[in-house]
């Protein structure tokens, strides 16, 4: 019980991003998730989650900072699961059109990760961008160096695939998704898929309940790792 009191006070003070999407007016906007799920069948799973993103628009320039993170602890293992990305985003965007920078640092207890950095340039384009709806791509050319748990560094060249949108249901549910496609330049059949689908229902002015649902599919996993990986965290977030 101690090691999961710690654990929870750690989660609140952690910060982390649900998304990279920059804001659409200017000023400073940005959201904290706090999630927690408890499963009990053949095990008993308890997983924290902690998310938080800050978002800056200074005329055509768009920053975005922020933390995504979640802890595990299953019966019978004394060593908790940790998972999480650091991210940074800078974008230019012009009409509905954006230059891009990225910089994510990455690690994976549970996939033999043990730090992952990434950096990224592109473009991406807003087919539709209104306030019920929102529908963009992206690609841009990605350089990562990765140390895992066991084994050598690689430093991979990679290309990135985007897909974004929102749409609002009415005014207090709103229906987000993220799909990236990562394959590697120079090795045939070597990618990596991610998926994320969300519900986020309207409390009041500034509380909101958050379903998020993440799919990961990597084609060449460390040896002993499953290709596929899926999370389905329940949160409260605040956002200002």
């Amino acid at each position: 019980m101690a090691k999961k009191f710690l654990l929870f006070l750690f989660s609140i003070s952690s910060f982390s991003c649900f998304s990279a999407n920059p804001t659409e007016t200017d000023g400073i906007k940005g959201n904290f998730d706090l999630g927690l799920n408890y499963t009990q069948n053949i095990e008993k799973t308890l997983q924290f989650n902690n998310v938080f993103l800050l978002g800056y628009k200074k005329g055509n320039s768009h920053f975005s900072l922020g933390n995504n993170i979640s802890f595990i602890s299953k019966t019978g293992e004394e060593q908790l699961l940790n998972k999480g990305t650091q991210d940074f985003k800078y974008s230019y965007k012009r009409k509905k059109l954006g230059a891009d920078i990225s910089l994510q640092h990455l690690y994976d207890i549970s996939r033999s990760i043990k730090t992952r950095w990434t950096s990224g340039l592109g473009l991406s384009y807003a087919f539709i961008q209104e306030d019920d709806k929102k529908l963009a791509i992206g690609i841009s050319v990605l350089k990562e160096k990765e140390t895992p748990i066991n084994g050598e560094d690689k430093i991979q060249n990679r290309m990135s695939a985007n897909l974004d949108f929102s749409i609002k249901l009415n005014k207090n549910v709103e229906l987000l998704s993220a799909n990236q496609y990562q394959p590697n330049i120079q090795q045939v059949g070597d990618f990596r898929l991610k998926t994320m689908l969300a519900i986020r229902i309207s409390l009041n002015s500034h509380f909101l309940l958050s379903i998020n649902n993440t799919f990961n599919y990597d084609s060449f996993p460390a040896e002993g790792i499953p290709e596929t990986d899926y999370q389905l965290i329940n949160s409260i977030s605040y956002t200002f």
